[in-house]
């Protein structure tokens, strides 16, 4: 740390990162399920690079050097300046055999997904991310084991900066598959279950056989010792046992964790704003991951607004769109997150440097939020009147 610290910063670095450390210990490590990567490293997550790994060192270097930033404020989060976007995730096709009831890529599938990023686009703006400060690359889709050249899209991304991690609907996860991926440098796997049992699930996902087929691949990437975990979304109805069964599943199949998004009125459920969730019921979500924190049998869980906490040490909890996440469309588009159909820019236009200002500068995320931004009715109102001015 430099000389030229104010004494708040200096202090207040040694703290956060203190706190990160014991934040990522307690949930990393502590009497949960990881994975032997060797030289020491254990992996926790298919998301978060492992404590003491280089890319886990890189984050912290990052960290620091927002916290650094010359126009910092003590006691604030960081600048608009200075913010990183340590985790991107990039919709690489929208090709997809499934037809789920909540596919929040319905919109964009329609609109852009016959103009998609050429394979030197998409790789050059997998690099863009990582220049950026990426330290979590995340595929998804559409489908991305659908893609032509998935395996070589892995490989672009530097494995001595970022993770690559995919999320899947798991049908084509046979153990040829996931030894090819595996090579390829593949990190972790998220496979999406939305229900605990296969009729549910395949009806939600207009895929009979899909269940069955997905439990497989999470077996078959275990195997090839691949980091593993359940991509689910929490719904009212969900909360009254379904997720419950949902961690059942997740301890039988030994994941080492369990994604749970909110449900929000997006792509296909665009017109049921009721099916946000309540005060009390994110009261009840909340409670229900302590729960089963406690549990050392079962998987940890990670919740969508937990990205800031653990990716910043000085937030707690919050909607990491803008703030420490951004998500990159298979035509270019780069919005804040997977769910906003509001984009702040293409990368057929400008560089995704010039779009993150763009879009952390503006005045919907100038401010840390306690929930998911498009919970809120009065900030979908203000997205909606920016989507109409600059349409």
């Amino acid at each position: 740390m430099g000389a030229d610290l104010h004494t708040w910063q200096h202090t207040a670095i040694r703290n956060k990162i203190q706190f990160y450390r014991l934040a990522h210990v307690g949930y990393g490590v502590a009497s949960k399920p990881s994975v032997d990567l060797g030289n020491g490293i254990r992996a926790f997550s298919p998301l978060h690079p492992p404590i003491g790994s280089r890319v886990a060192r890189r984050r912290v270097r990052l960290i620091v050097g927002n916290m650094t930033d010359s126009s910092a404020v003590p006691g604030q989060f960081s600048p608009t300046a200075a913010r990183t976007p340590h985790v991107a995730t990039i919709a690489i096709t929208y090709a997809c055999q499934c037809a789920c009831g909540h596919c929040s890529a319905e919109p964009s599938r329609k609109n852009g997904g016959n103009h998609a990023m050429t394979f030197d686009e998409l790789t050059d703006a997998i690099g863009q991310t990582v220049d950026l400060g990426t330290t979590s690359v995340v595929l998804t889709g559409g489908e991305p084991l659908l893609h032509p050249r998935l395996y070589d899209v892995i490989r672009s991304v530097d494995a001595k900066k970022s993770l690559c991690t995919m999320f899947t609907n798991g049908e084509y996860l046979d153990e040829a598959c996931v030894a090819r991926l595996k090579e390829a440098g593949l990190f972790g796997v998220f496979v999406s279950l939305d229900y605990a049992t296969a009729a549910a699930h395949d009806r939600n996902r207009a895929r009979p056989g899909l269940f069955d087929k997905a439990l497989q691949g999470l077996v078959n990437c275990r195997n090839a010792g691949i980091p593993t975990g359940i991509s689910t979304y929490v719904t009212r109805e969900k909360l009254a046992g379904e997720m419950d069964q949902l961690m059942e599943l997740g301890r039988r199949l030994g994941v080492l964790e369990v994604f749970i998004f909110d449900v929000t009125p997006s792509g296909r459920l665009s017109d049921q704003p009721d099916c946000l969730l309540t005060d009390s019921e994110l009261a009840a979500m909340k409670q229900f991951r302590l729960h089963y924190h406690e549990l050392p049998d079962y998987p940890r869980i990670i919740h969508q607004t937990m990205f800031s906490g653990m990716a910043y040490p000085c937030v707690a909890e919050g909607c990491p769109a803008a703030m420490v996440q951004l998500h990159i469309r298979a035509n270019g588009d780069v919005a804040p997150c997977d769910f906003t159909p509001q984009a702040f820019g293409n990368l057929r236009q400008q560089p995704l440097k010039d779009i993150w200002r763009s879009m952390t500068t503006n005045s919907l995320y100038a401010n840390m939020s306690a929930r998911c931004r498009l919970s809120q009715p009065e900030f979908r109102a203000r997205l909606a009147e920016l989507s109409l001015s600059t349409a």
